[in-house]
């Protein structure tokens, strides 16, 4: 994998790298399955109608969230954040590693510079930043509670790009496709993991 990556380095330069975290550095083993249903039931108590238009797919809770904050603000981001951060603590149960992804960054990051951009809580992707001894690795670790909205929007990326820097020498890493979309609204290039599918 990467290998790959370290191909893709070799022909498209690049100076900026972003990391998605969930199945891409690591899989975090949260149970989702309740998660959908109880975050339509959580913003049904504040807006009812939004979770009647927002179609319920999978990853329809990012769009959900998304949308109710942009109608209710901060209250609707403050009620969401803490309800998604006891369900993910409450529902985590360890991690795997993308070794061959973790040696890559254990080995280039003095040659780029890195950052992590997570939809994910921070108090859920800290014990995989300890144990890995990762937390310097990194420039800049962007989670849910960093952000007003949520990938595929680009509050995130707005705060790791570099005033004057070039989007041609960014790259997003991750593995789906609100990654690829935030990279597309971004203006910057995307590379896929798919370590974790396999």
């Amino acid at each position: 994998m990467n290998s790959t990556l370290e191909n893709y380095l070799q022909t498209h330069p690049k100076k900026y790298l972003i990391f998605d975290l969930d199945s891409t550095l690591a899989r975090l083993k949260i149970d989702w399955a309740t998660f959908r249903r109880d975050i339509f039931n959580l913003v049904a108590t504040f807006d009812k109608q939004l979770t009647e238009e927002v179609s319920f797919v999978p990853f329809a809770g990012l769009e959900l969230a998304n949308k109710a904050i942009k109608l209710h603000g901060d209250q609707a981001k403050n009620t969401i954040n803490s309800f998604v951060e006891r369900y993910e603590i409450a529902h985590y149960s360890g991690y795997t590693p993308n070794p061959e992804l973790l040696s890559f960054i254990r080995s280039q990051k003095e040659t780029y510079k890195l950052y992590i951009w997570t939809s994910n809580m921070r108090k859920t992707i800290m014990e995989f930043l300890k144990n890995e001894l990762l937390e310097r690795s990194f420039l800049k670790i962007i989670c849910r509670e960093d952000v007003t909205f949520l990938k595929p929007e680009i509050d995130g990326f707005r705060q790791i790009q570099i005033r004057d820097s070039n989007p041609t020498e960014y790259l997003m890493i991750g593995d789906n496709f609100t990654d690829e979309g935030a990279a597309k609204n971004a203006g910057i290039d995307f590379f896929k993991i798919d370590y974790f599918s396999h």
